[in-house]
């Protein structure tokens, strides 16, 4: 007899399947994370096993007692729809917001994405800033975004002008701007503390020859910025790849868009 799939992992099954079909995750690349609503998980009828508790190497007292759904470190996101517990798990935050326990899932052993602390400090930034109303961050590598990494000198304003005059969706998509972060080593505390800062001001970072990682309200809200940035990537390599870039929106442009559609874009990023 098929098991029904519970509903807390449906979303996070067709996110993977999206981003594996995109190209955005090769091998064991890219992680998912989704702070739990504890009215959407019955946690007494799923099968725990509670493990030791791990200490972070940076405390979130902002999510103290939060538990969260978490891809495994080295796991596949192709896979999760074919074996749900052993490449996803549940985690719980301890009552300060210093250490985190594996509950359920991560089977037959393993834990959490090397990226958890990081994934981890951007949920405290925008649990906060949203009102608690942000759940999800995702992070791929999307190769388009990566190259433009490897082609361009970014800042946090180039970046974001370029996308924003590229493409006239984005400046609507992503009015705050997008996040440049320079090439820290995955999965360390730094890049960690740097994500964190960045997410303070803004729902989407690219980092430097590694990625991207965005937050949303759910799942979809963050793999749709993702799928904006990229998209807007892709237009910028075709045209500079078809004899230059030759025409793009300008600033009075931009300003007449965010007002069609009553967004604040960042004036910094227009000046």
């Amino acid at each position: 007899m098929i098991q029904p799939i519970p509903p807390f992992l449906i979303d996070i099954i067709k996110t993977s399947r999206d981003i594996w079909t995109k190209g955005w995750a090769e091998a064991n690349a890219g992680n998912i994370s989704v702070r739990l609503l504890r009215e959407t998980v019955d946690m007494q009828a799923l099968p725990k096993r509670p493990r030791e508790w791990t200490a972070m190497d940076a405390a979130a007292p902002e999510l103290a007692g939060e538990y969260f759904l978490v891809t495994g470190s080295g796991r596949y996101l192709r896979n999760i729809e074919l074996y749900p517990e052993k490449n996803v798990g549940i985690i719980e935050i301890d009552d300060a917001g210093r250490a985190y326990r594996m509950l359920w899932g991560f089977q037959p052993t393993g834990g959490p994405t090397s990226e958890l602390l990081t994934h981890l400090m951007i949920h405290a930034q925008r649990k906060q800033l949203s009102g608690g109303i942000e759940r999800a961050v995702i992070h791929t590598h999307s190769p388009n975004v990566i190259a433009l990494t490897n082609i361009l000198e970014l800042d946090t304003r180039r970046l974001t002008r370029l996308l924003w005059q590229i493409h006239a969706e984005c400046v609507v998509a992503f009015p705050e701007g997008i996040e440049f972060v320079p090439w820290v080593l995955p999965g360390s505390t730094e890049l960690a503390r740097m994500t964190g800062e960045a997410f303070a001001r803004r729902r989407c970072a690219v980092w430097q020859f590694h990625g991207i990682v965005a937050s949303g309200r759910n799942l979809d809200a963050a793999f749709g910025l993702i799928d904006t940035v990229e998209k807007a990537a892709v237009i910028y390599l075709t045209a500079a790849a078809s004899g230059g870039i030759r025409q793009m929106l300008g600033p009075e442009q931009l300003r007449a868009l965010a007002e069609q559609f009553g967004v604040r874009p960042d004036p910094e990023m227009l000046r």
